[in-house]
């Protein structure tokens, strides 16, 4: 249940300020964080609320965090930000929202002030609340909203009314003005409890506490107050309930008090405790079922105190929160327990109050700019000696977390001399002594002939202390050795140190090990030679080997290198072992390294290692384990009293020695949850589901057809999980694909079929998480992918085949057809004339010369004859000829041929004849045998001495007509033009009219014979 307390006026003046979000990754704002114990997170919201104001907050059951600022209602997934407003689908019809609330149903409530709206998140759909008829502005101004345990959720107006919700409605069932009627302007409903009594409670603003009892028939008991003379009609902002129904009651400028539920007694809580909230607010939200948590803004209190009443014990305790020092003068605006998470505003940043579960402490982070930490000493006594990049070098206490600046100066090492003092190296400033006890630094110069060599200049990086008088200091160039009480300095061996940057030094029993960028150095100060020591079994031909720190384990020398990891060499330089990222360390750049009786401690680029040195077991941190970074820095490290510290690019990290014995603390993976799905079509429409949150998956997540591509979204609350590296699959068979971390999953063009989308994730030591996530999704098929449209395709092309088949039947067929025709025609018209030509040749060869020139003649004739109906079959087969022109021309060369002969003329007319109009074979071909026959019986019988012939061609078709001067023929029957069954040519001529689908007519004219022939073509 959500549930805000603040004073009105208080929370609009405080609210005038922007609430600026903090956009740092995961930053622990405690110094001092035992395990249960609560300690401060930033909550990581876009950078696009940083100049927003938070009116409202609330998490729904799921963990997502809606919010209310002046541009509407946000829903922010861990990942991304959705936005609902008046001019959203689903809209929000309200621009002055002033509650929140979840309810058990899976729906968001939005009180507001001209009304209620309810928003389900299944379906995504809005409704608006209906109030009763003639309710008055002040009665729609709703301040709170809860649910009773039955699943009633119940509102809290502006001017005292609290109403139940009815289906689509607002029921009122209790009225302040009516119980004391004209006594109170604007008494508002602060907050409304259900205990577990069956009893609700409203907090009033005009110092009362109003009890209504559930009955069993739903109905509700006359209204019992409480506190009205001891409260004074001030604003009762708070009140938290304990399991028995009693709770303790904040009344601003009065205190705490204590109700006890089943006598109604309101006694003031004695002591100390008792006076939170008299000269101040108090802001208080149930931490469980049996303790609550208050803070307050009180002077002399303020909110470094965290104090959680316990109703069991029915005592306090006190918690220290310390808060970074950009944050030390911000003031509680309100606090929070919404969903799992207890939310704190400060001004303008918000936070959250978590139990702490890590075995790590941290020091010195402020998320506000990152505190690189370079250097750490912590002396017997007093407080912690840290060089950092943000304050130069300073005084920290740990306990308080104060810290002192003592110079603004970049300190890289800091070696311990005696109980009372240490030395300085510094980036820029040369070396300092430092009197702990005094706070007073000293620098120690050195007069140029004080110097053998070269001068030392003020880049300074790594101290280790020689003897009693003497310590070496490395600079970016070469190597000194510095006695601080003579103030003079001897540079070692110019001639192979020169230009060389000293990062680390190990001091053996007769010899030192110099780290540097290109490798290992050995030094052997009583003869003062120097060796390279690293160049030995794989590394002996590698041109750099950079060092950035070094230990003695078990007599070998463990080398943190850029890039390698860790490589184990033997007393004598060779390299006996390797750990790199591939056998589990946290990554290859390793920058610091310290020991233990049991472990060897590595600070990455990505984490902290912690190494078994028996058998190189690692497991790794980083900030899901509530590390401060995931960098650390080299030489910041620090080992005494049980206890290490480590420097990292933000702030320190402390932990107890004995805390990393026995089973080492396992990383915890938290929930993570799908957001939303995007689909986008073939046309670039997009559709956004944000219901999948809300569902419960018993079923495939559907894709429909023609979808171009989808994106499924991914997130938690936890901000440790938002930086894990991703990995999905959709078969189990398949290999994992990485995602990163970017919350998103996106698929191009995905077949048809169903599969199943796993989810895990790599964490920092290597290791994979369990199952994540397991989502069933169909991607259906367009029409024309399913197995009926396949089938119905393999039947049409069975059918194409077929169809192919007998279509090349019937060309085969008619090409025989056309075959035997030719065959026949030959026979018929060519085989008899060759027959008789054969005849007359056999009757000259044997003897019949008396019929020579006869017989030769007609050879001749019937010679010609077969070269002209020859002619007329390779005419009337070629398709060279299939068209009008053609025809007409065959037409117009035959009847000048055989009329040419004899004593008739003939005249030929055209019309509209051309090479582009088509005449199938068949047509012409019957067409020309007409006119043939036409001829002949003109020849034959006519006995004519003129014939007009007229060939007009129209669209597809054409009109022939033969018309003859001669005698013409009685017989021919004039009223239906159409001849009779006599004359064999005439028959022949009818017959082959209805073969090329054509009419024959005979019209009567005054004198002669003429024959039409109309072809409409195909």
């Amino acid at each position: 249940m959500s549930v805000v307390y603040c004073w009105h006026v208080q929370l609009c003046n405080l609210m005038k300020r922007p609430l600026t979000l903090l956009i740092f990754i995961c930053c622990i704002l405690t110094i001092k964080a035992q395990p249960g114990q609560l300690v401060l997170h930033s909550i990581d919201l876009p950078a696009r609320f940083e100049q927003q104001i938070i009116i409202s907050l609330e998490q729904d059951k799921l963990g997502m965090l809606w919010f209310v600022t002046n541009e509407g209602l946000f829903r922010f997934d861990g990942n991304e930000v959705v936005h609902l407003g008046p001019e959203t689908k689903p809209g929000i019809p309200h621009s002055n929202i002033k509650a929140l609330f979840a309810d058990s149903n899976g729906n968001l409530w939005v009180g507001a002030q001209d009304g209620v709206t309810r928003l389900n998140l299944k379906s995504w759909h809005t409704t608006e609340l209906k109030f009763p008829a003639g309710t008055d502005a002040l009665s729609r101004y709703i301040r709170t909203m809860a649910e009773d345990n039955n699943g009633t959720v119940y509102a809290g107006s502006q001017n005292g009314k609290v109403y139940k919700i009815q289906k689509d409605s607002l029921v009122c069932i209790f009225d302040m003005n009516t119980a004391f009627k004209d006594l109170y302007d604007l008494p508002n409903i602060t907050f409304i409890k259900q205990t577990g009594g069956h009893q609700l409670w409203f907090g009033t603003s005009v110092g009362k506490m109003v009890r209504l009892d559930i009955l069993k028939d739903g109905k509700y008991g006359p209204p019992k107050f409480y506190g009205q003379d001891l409260f004074k009609k001030e604003q009762i902002v708070a009140a938290s309930f304990g399991p028995k129904g009693n709770c303790i009651i904040s009344v601003p400028n009065l205190g705490l008090f204590y109700l006890e539920a089943f006598t109604g007694e309101i006694r003031k809580i004695k002591g100390p405790y008792g006076e939170l909230g008299a000269h101040g607010q108090v802001f208080m939200v149930p931490l469980d079922s049996v303790r609550t948590i208050l803070m307050t803004n009180t002077p002399g209190i303020g909110k470094e105190k965290l104090f959680i009443y316990d109703f069991s014990k029915n005592d306090f305790s006190v918690q220290d929160l310390h808060y970074p020092r950009f944050l030390e003068e911000n003031h509680i605006v309100w606090l929070s327990h919404t969903g799992s998470k207890i939310l704190l505003s400060l001004n303008d940043y918000l936070l959250e109050l978590a139990p702490s579960t890590s075995p790590f402490e941290t020091l010195m982070a402020e998320p506000k700019s990152l505190n690189s930490i370079r250097a750490i000493y912590k002396p017997t006594s007093g407080p912690l000696l840290v060089g950092s990049y943000k304050d130069g070098f300073v005084k920290y206490n740990e306990q308080t977390g104060d810290k002192e600046v003592i110079a603004r100066k970049y300190v890289y090492s800091i070696l311990p001399w005696n109980k009372d003092s240490v030395v300085l190296s510094t980036e820029g400033d040369g070396l300092f002594w430092y009197e702990i006890a005094k706070n007073k630094l000293t620098p120690i110069d050195f007069e140029s002939d004080q110097i053998q060599g070269k001068p030392m200049g003020k880049f300074l990086t790594f101290l280790t202390r020689h003897d009693s008088n003497h310590f070496l200091v490395g600079t970016y160039e070469r190597l000194y050795m510095v006695n601080p009480y003579q103030h003079t300095a001897r540079s070692i061996r110019e001639d192979r140190l020169l230009k060389t940057k000293v990062l680390n030094i190990l001091k053996r029993k007769s010899d030192y090990l110099i780290g540097t960028e290109h490798n290992i150095l050995k030094w052997n100060y009583k003869t003062d030679s120097i060796a390279v020591f690293s160049r030995h079994g794989q590394y002996e031909n590698q041109a750099s080997l950079s060092v950035y720190g070094m230990l003695e384990v078990d007599h070998n020398i463990w080398a943190a290198t850029s890039g390698t990891g860790i490589i184990i060499f033997d007393q004598n330089g060779k390299a006996i072992d390797t750990l790199t990222k591939k056998d589990g360390l946290a990554a290859n750049i390793v920058f610091t390294l310290a020991a233990t009786d049991k472990y060897v401690l590595a600070g990455t680029k990505n984490g902290l290692s912690i190494i078994d040195k028996q058998r190189h077991h690692i497991t790794n941190y980083s900030t899901i384990d509530q590390l401060p970074a995931n960098e650390f820095n080299s030489a910041a490290i620090y080992q005494g009293s049980g206890k290490v510290y480590l420097g990292t690019i933000d702030g320190v990290v402390r932990f107890k020695m004995d805390q990393l014995k026995g089973e080492l603390f396992k990383n915890k993976i938290k929930d993570l949850y799908i957001t939303d799905l995007v689909i986008t079509d073939k046309k670039g429409h997009s559709f956004y589901d944000y219901t999948l949150p809300y569902q419960k998956i018993k079923t495939d997540i559907k894709i429909p057809a023609g979808t171009s591509y989808f994106s499924i979204g991914f997130g938690s609350m936890y901000q440790s999980m938002k930086y894990l590296d991703y990995y999905y699959r959709l078969d189990k068979e398949q290999q994992w694909i990485s995602v990163g971390n970017g919350g998103k999953i996106s698929f191009i063009g995905m077949p048809p079929g169903k599969y199943q989308l796993e989810m895990v994730a790599k964490l920092p030591d290597g290791h994979w998480s369990n199952n994540l996530l397991s989502l069933p999704i169909i991607v259906e098929p367009a029409f024309y992918q399913t197995i009926w449209f396949k089938l119905l395709m393999g039947i049409l092309v069975m059918a194409l085949i077929w169809l192919l088949i007998k279509y090349r039947e019937k060309q085969a067929e008619k090409e025989r057809s056309l075959r035997l025709k030719i065959a026949g025609d030959l026979h018929d018209e060519i085989g008899s004339t060759l027959a008789g030509m054969s005849m007359q040749a056999e009757m000259l060869l044997n003897g019949h010369r008396q019929h020579q020139d006869t017989y030769l003649k007609s050879i001749a004739d019937n010679g010609r004859a077969a070269v002209q109906t020859m002619g007329d079959i390779v005419w009337s087969i070629d398709p060279r000829n299939d068209d009008s022109l053609s025809l007409f021309q065959r037409i117009e060369r035959y009847g000048n041929k055989v009329l040419g002969e004899t004593d008739i003329t003939i005249q030929f007319e055209s019309h509209g004849v051309n090479e582009k109009q088509f005449i199938p074979q068949k047509i012409r071909q019957n067409a020309m045998l007409i006119f043939k026959e036409a001829i002949t019986n003109i020849i034959k019988h006519s006995k004519a001495t003129r014939v007009v012939v007229v060939f007009s061609a129209y669209d597809n078709g054409f009109k022939l007509s033969i018309e003859d001067n001669g005698k013409g023929m009685a017989s021919i029957s004039v009223e239906d033009n159409h001849f009779p069954s006599v004359g064999h040519g005439l028959r022949n001529m009818e017959m082959r009219a209805e073969l090329m689908g054509a009419e024959l007519f005979f019209p009567a004219i005054s004198k002669g014979f003429k024959i039409l022939l109309i072809c409409k073509g195909e």
